[in-house]
């Protein structure tokens, strides 16, 4: 495997641990663990100002290639398969669950929210929709010869400044952060390059501490805690959105061309299986911790963000070892 990929590898580990902390954190938060407020809402606030858009950035990175090598047919069929096939088994999966258990959950699922995620999606699982909508344009902006990229990361300046008022179909999620996914495509090769210059620790070290501090700054001194998503704070929500990519990527280059914390790159590999289920695992792994006893709220986040990123690494070595491969994506055998 070459070090490109190992590198994109590790920056899908870190993201995936964010993104496993911050959902438990706030689901802990919200469903009654007695986790410090401030610290919950500067945590939240702070990590939800980059990590999707690091996610995004990521996925632009090789569709480029992609496309002009599979073709626009394939290009999209592969796209349905690996990802509106596990968008929608595991979103009627997690719904049945809820549906089960909804005295006991924040959102309270219902029949009528299975019936609707066709175009409402449930929870988490906007993403993907909104990811499956990124490529599909992407594939049709491609299309417009050679000012293409241009005209896309135009519509996609404006979505962001103006992002659609709905959730439907994912839109809002998709006109926030369609920005993020066509800077992956547009500048993805000048952080492939970077590698090259071999960035000392010192400098990834002073990247993170800007990031921790921007972000305490902003949340701090200039605007109450909030998720920036959420909110109408665009120039923060870039700003911190860079600079949590530029740092993430940076750490990321380091420890691949090190060899440091290989467990990242195996994270980053099943990032897909782990974004799927760990709600499904870190929310049930709180529920046994309460009916031990357990109350502390350190306990629960640690405990159920590792339970949460290994057991979709399990699940997924099942499938592969009782030969179903058609538990996180659909494959076709020849």
């Amino acid at each position: 495997m070459s070090t490109r990929s190992n590198w994109v590898d590790y920056s899908k580990g870190i993201g995936i641990i964010l993104m496993v902390y911050a959902h438990l954190l706030s689901s802990a938060y919200h469903g009654g663990i007695d986790i410090p407020a401030h610290f919950f809402k500067l945590s939240d606030s702070i990590i939800y100002s980059f990590h999707m858009p690091f996610f995004f950035f990521l996925s632009g990175l090789f569709v480029e290639g992609s496309l002009r090598k599979r073709g626009m047919k394939e290009y999209l069929t592969d796209k349905l398969l690996r990802i509106f096939y596990p968008y929608l088994v595991w979103s009627i999966f997690q719904l049945g669950v809820e549906i089960i258990f909804s005295s006991q959950t924040q959102q309270g699922a219902t029949l009528s929210d299975m019936a609707v995620i066709l175009y409402r999606p449930w929870g988490q699982f906007w993403f993907l929709y909104a990811l499956l909508i990124m490529h599909v344009l992407y594939a049709g902006f491609s299309r417009l010869g050679r000012y293409s990229n241009a005209i896309m990361f135009v519509a996609a300046a404006i979505l962001f400044l103006y992002p659609l008022p709905t959730g439907i179909m994912a839109l809002r999620g998709f006109s926030a952060h369609f920005i993020f996914f066509v800077s992956g495509v547009l500048f993805g090769k000048y952080f492939m390059q970077a590698e090259k210059y071999e960035i000392p620790l010192w400098v990834v070290i002073l990247l993170l501490g800007i990031l921790i501090g921007s972000g305490y700054f902003v949340f701090e001194r200039l605007i109450n805690p909030v998720r920036l998503f959420d909110d109408p704070h665009p120039l923060y929500f870039l700003s911190l959105s860079i600079i949590g990519t530029v740092a993430c990527s940076a750490l990321a280059q380091y420890l691949a061309r090190k060899g440091i914390a290989k467990f990242l790159q195996t994270l980053g590999t099943y990032s897909l299986q782990i974004y799927l289920v760990h709600m499904l695992a870190g929310v049930g792994m709180r529920m046994v911790l309460l009916f031990a006893g357990v109350q502390n709220w350190v306990a629960h986040i640690v405990i159920g963000t590792v339970f949460a990123l290994v057991a979709p690494i399990i699940l997924q070595k099942l499938s592969d070892r009782l030969n179903f491969p058609y538990l996180f994506e659909l494959k076709i055998r020849e």
